[in-house]
């Protein structure tokens, strides 16, 4: 017997999910609010449960999505391949997506923050060309994703999400070398110094005031 996780920090809420033996058995999602470093490692202990000796690789989404939440899924995901010595494979945001509503040509959408998403074209069942960011008004024709339920449209979940991940992750584990796990950001993080930091740059460039 043989067990493989997956593990989604994409968004504000994490889920993961697990195989036995090729086939999906359990999944969660918890509302992390962005405190994926102290609740994942406990949620992911209590999935394994009595599998923890049968992990026989690994999944994780690698983006785009939550900055903090990736770096997070993503670094956890490594730890415990090496640690094990088992495989690690990757999954994109919105491949896992798409996968997840297998219905023909539309658009997959991820959040990408400032009220924008990710978006990227599926035409016959491929994602086509390179991931946009797009503005609500942007998204003509059907779409599908997180967020796309307020649009009027197909709304995916995170655990629904991660369990399309885990399958197409299955498939790449059995391929050598087969899934990238590095993060994917479609633009660099909003990141802004501490004010103290900030007032005490000002006064060193204008010491006269």
């Amino acid at each position: 017997m043989s067990a493989v996780l997956a593990i989604d920090t994409a968004s504000s809420a994490f889920a993961l999910a697990i195989a036995i033996d090729g086939v999906c058995a359990s999944s969660v999602s918890a509302d992390a609010a962005q405190d994926h470093s102290r609740l994942l490692l406990p949620a992911i202990d209590r999935l394994l449960h009595a599998h923890r000796d049968e992990l026989a690789g690994i999944v994780a989404v690698r983006g785009p999505g939550s900055y903090a939440g990736l770096r997070v899924g993503l670094a956890t995901a490594e730890g415990l391949a090496l640690a094990r010595g088992i495989p690690l494979r990757g999954i994109g945001t919105l491949e896992a997506v798409a996968a997840a509503v297998d219905c023909g040509d539309l658009t997959v959408i991820h959040p990408a923050g400032r009220g924008e998403f990710a978006a990227q074209d599926v035409r016959n069942g491929a994602l086509q060309g390179m991931p946009w960011i797009a503005r609500p008004e942007e998204l003509a024709g059907p779409i599908a994703g997180e967020g796309a339920g307020a649009l009027g449209s197909c709304e995916v979940t995170a655990e629904e999400r991660c369990r399309a991940a885990l399958r197409l992750g299955i498939a790449l584990l059995g391929e050598a070398g087969g899934g990238d796990s590095e993060a994917f950001y479609l633009r660099e993080p909003n990141i802004t110094r501490p004010r103290r930091a900030a007032v005490h740059a000002s006064g060193r460039a204008n010491p006269g005031g």
